[in-house]
């Protein structure tokens, strides 16, 4: 029993100093807006680099480090590859700021200057960075799901208090307060479906036309 237990912290101990179980490969998830060999840069392992040595936690931080990214967990996948798997930021909203795009996540924060998706909604109006007003505006378009976004050119907004969407058939939709925001979304979609420019759903129960 003494001899098996000394080979076993003896094979330990050589894994682990040396090279035996190197890194070969990378295996990146969870990846839409960032490339996988930007995230396998910027975990900082190096291919070749012994496996059994790596540092999960400074390769995570290092990966979340990328303006896209979120989170990330880094994993061994023995024998030989480093497993990485992000969360990104969902862009729901940008805003233009001059000649830049500055996108929002569905927190309300600006993470990035990077093309707005198809899914994220213009704010216009009173956008200042981290405001009650731009929270309450995001809280609205993440409500929306991400293919009705689509349907959005702006969001304009005028105070927390009153939240204009504008949709790319020209229909105007008046959502009022970021509040009762998931019967609001309901209403949001049913009203695109009818005839009518103008539309005020800031009473999700009692839909009007302007």
């Amino acid at each position: 029993m003494g001899v098996v237990l000394l080979v076993a912290v003896i094979a330990a101990a050589a894994v682990w100093l040396f090279p035996i179980l190197t890194v070969k490969s990378f295996e990146v998830v969870g990846n839409d807006h960032v490339a996988a060999e930007d995230v396998e840069q910027a975990s900082g392992v190096a291919k070749g680099s012994n496996l059994a040595r790596l540092d999960a936690r400074e390769a995570a931080r290092g990966v979340a480090s990328i303006p896209w990214v979120e989170s990330a967990t880094v994993s061994r996948a023995f024998p030989s590859t480093v497993h990485i798997e992000v969360t990104e930021h969902e862009a729901v909203a940008f805003v233009r700021n001059g000649g830049t795009t500055v996108l929002v996540d569905n927190h309300g924060k600006e993470f990035v200057e990077d093309e707005a998706p198809p899914e994220a909604v213009e704010l216009t109006g009173s956008t200042d960075s981290g405001s009650p007003e731009m929270q309450a505006a995001v809280e609205a378009v993440a409500a929306l799901p991400a293919p009705i976004r689509e349907k959005v050119t702006t969001l304009e907004i005028k105070d927390r208090y009153s939240l204009t969407f504008h949709t790319e058939d020209e229909k105007t939709i008046f959502w009022g307060a970021s509040e009762d925001n998931k019967n609001k979304a309901i209403a949001f979609e049913d009203v695109l479906k009818l005839e009518g420019e103008s539309w005020n759903i800031s009473n999700p129960s009692l839909v009007t036309r302007r």
